[in-house]
């Protein structure tokens, strides 16, 4: 006779008050790997975050200058979704985010196919399915509006990853995609 099984329909808080941090940046490093057992389970298509394709504009940046404390951040996290500009832009950085440790969110997908191809172009990129708000609510409340980016160690948002780490020296910009 097995153990019964408990499902939750809403996620625990553990805490919630002064200092408490979302888990959802810290949960890209562990699953990473495409098709690993449980990442996708209970996860509901499409995921959708009210965040569109486009380039993060140096304005926009500036603005949500000190949006995150450092101290929430263990690593970078970078958001993408499955759009062509995504798979462009995870293509380009793939080494440098890789490079970074940086853990990445899929805000945008419209099926667990489409979810499944962005993981495997990630290449050994921690990449998973965004579960809940919060990181995109209070981007979109600072005015940003687009991914794909990255939220650095230190809080600040970056349309690509610094140069230290590991990217091109000879790659494009990126342009943005057109569907």
């Amino acid at each position: 006779m097995g153990l019964p099984t408990m499902v939750l329909s809403q996620p625990v808080v553990i805490h919630s008050g002064a200092g408490a941090v979302p888990i959802g940046t810290y949960l890209g490093h562990l699953v990473a790997g495409v098709d690993q057992a449980g990442v996708l389970e209970g996860v509901r298509f499409p995921i959708r975050s009210g965040m569109v394709p486009g380039v993060l504009s140096e304005a926009q940046a500036r603005t949500a200058s000190g949006l995150f404390r450092p101290e929430w951040l263990a690593h970078p996290v970078f958001l993408v979704g499955t759009d062509p500009l995504s798979r462009q832009w995870l293509s380009q950085h793939r080494q440098a985010l890789i490079a970074l440790g940086a853990s990445g969110l899929v805000v945008q997908a419209e099926s667990e196919r489409a979810f499944k191809q962005v993981q495997q172009l990630a290449g050994g990129a921690s990449l998973a399915p965004m579960v809940g708000d919060w990181l995109t609510t209070t981007l979109r409340r600072a005015g940003v509006q687009t991914y794909p980016l990255l939220v650095l160690a230190d809080g600040r948002l970056s349309s690509s990853p610094p140069r230290t780490a590991g990217a091109s020296p000879t790659a494009a910009p990126m342009q943005e995609a057109r569907p």
